[in-house]
């Protein structure tokens, strides 16, 4: 084993434990986060001290370029112990290997360039509510513009948005746009059921003008166009763009489901089961069903994910290109997990007794932070398994990411 290897075992184990180690932390501060719809600094920091916001950014900008791998096990720790700081943490790592996927060198040293001296956090959505652009010299003219849904706002220092442009010959393309904090304005309007301390506020730009040099065209961006000489033999970043993506929306799956079982567990070994002779529901036959089902789902989640994601990172290494067919089956395997956890989090429900009502339930909490990640339209398990079957038909993907 090469001594390249082994460094980054060490890197990855580094930060998968230094992840756990805050589990703990995560959860006696959940009903703090879902209450103020905050992610506390404290905890904030704590993530960033530990290293876990540049798991996927390039050495080049004092990051550790390591793998999807490392990525998913760190999120699912975090996730473990609060949704919210789960999502956050995906988001924040999948936008740096984005960016240095999409971008060019020079909007490269923009965001990360020398001059940064901590963590830089991008925040983003690709889909406007709205949007009022147009073509000028040397770059875009944002008028008026409105993104919602863009995750981690609250903490970002720069964003990206997707973007329709002129392609040139009447049509319109989607481009991806960076732009810094200070020329876009982040509304207070995250006020959910769930994922409350996530920031996925909504975000407005006026009167902004956009550098060419900041500019990515999504298609080529798909393509590995963008990826400068320093990152082009790095796996990482010739991992599939499209299933990475998705893959940023379901990463905390696990550990929510994970975290809630935990919770779930805890009061199996002390609860009663009302209207029953029943003390302990841990006596009970029911009780035994519902856990071991649970624990099988939770652990065939983790098995295609795993799969999926050791494909994402195999092929990478190996310089394989993905057939779109094999991009769609991980992609199905991704929703089909996202299924599986639900359908535990459903027994576990079943088993909760009348004290789940309760806001400040911390079980609670994480059923309902997990239903919002659930309804993500990226990774509807019907739609993607739809997509799936679609092209075992031999028929045309039903969607623009394929």
């Amino acid at each position: 084993m090469s001594e390249t290897i082994v460094n980054m075992e060490n890197v990855s184990e580094m930060l998968i434990d230094n992840a756990r180690s805050l589990r703990k932390e995560l959860r006696d501060a959940t009903l703090e986060i879902d209450q103020s719809s905050t992610l506390p600094k404290k905890i904030v920091d704590s993530i960033r001290d530990k290293g876990l916001l540049k798991i996927l950014l390039p050495k080049m900008f004092k990051g550790y370029e390591t793998d999807m791998r490392t990525y998913f096990d760190v999120v699912t720790e975090i996730s473990r112990g609060n949704a919210s700081a789960g999502w956050f943490v995906s988001l924040s790592n999948i936008r740096d290997y984005m960016i240095s996927y999409a971008f060019g060198r020079k909007a490269l040293l923009d965001i990360f360039g020398p001059n940064h001296d901590k963590d830089v956090v991008l925040a983003g959505n690709f889909k406007p509510v709205h949007i009022d652009i147009e073509k000028v010299n040397g770059g875009y003219m944002i008028k008026d513009a409105k993104w919602p849904f863009v995750s981690g706002s609250p903490y970002a220092d720069w964003f990206y948005f997707g973007a329709p442009i002129d392609d040139g010959n009447g049509g319109v393309e989607m481009a991806i746009l960076v732009i810094p904090k200070e020329d876009a304005t982040v509304l207070d309007d995250w006020d959910v059921v769930g994922l409350r301390g996530s920031g996925s506020n909504s975000v407005i730009v006026k009167d902004v003008f956009i550098p060419e040099h900041r500019t990515s065209l999504d298609r080529l961006a798909q393509q590995g166009h963008y990826v400068i000489d320093e990152l082009k033999d790095n796996p990482l970043y010739r991992t599939p763009f499209v299933p990475s993506l998705t893959l940023s929306i379901v990463a905390p799956a696990l550990g929510i489901a994970l975290g809630g079982f935990d919770l779930h567990m805890e009061r199996v070994a002390k609860a009663g089961i009302g209207n029953t002779f029943y003390n302990k529901m841990d006596e009970a036959a029911v009780t035994h069903l519902q856990i071991s089902e649970i624990d099988m789902k939770l652990e065939c989640a983790r098995m295609l994910l795993e799969e999926a994601i050791g494909n994402l990172d195999g092929h990478s290494t190996n310089g394989e290109i993905f057939t779109q067919k094999e991009s769609i089956r991980i992609k199905a395997q991704f929703g089909y997990a996202n299924q599986l956890c639900k359908e535990a989090f459903d027994l576990m429900l079943a088993g909760s007794g009348s004290i789940f009502a309760y806001n400040n339930n911390v079980f609670q909490t994480f059923y309902r932070d997990f239903i919002t990640m659930h309804l993500h339209g990226f990774i509807t398990p019907s739609s993607l398994l739809e997509t799936y079957g679609r092209v075992m038909c031999d028929l045309e993907a039903n969607t623009y990411f394929a």
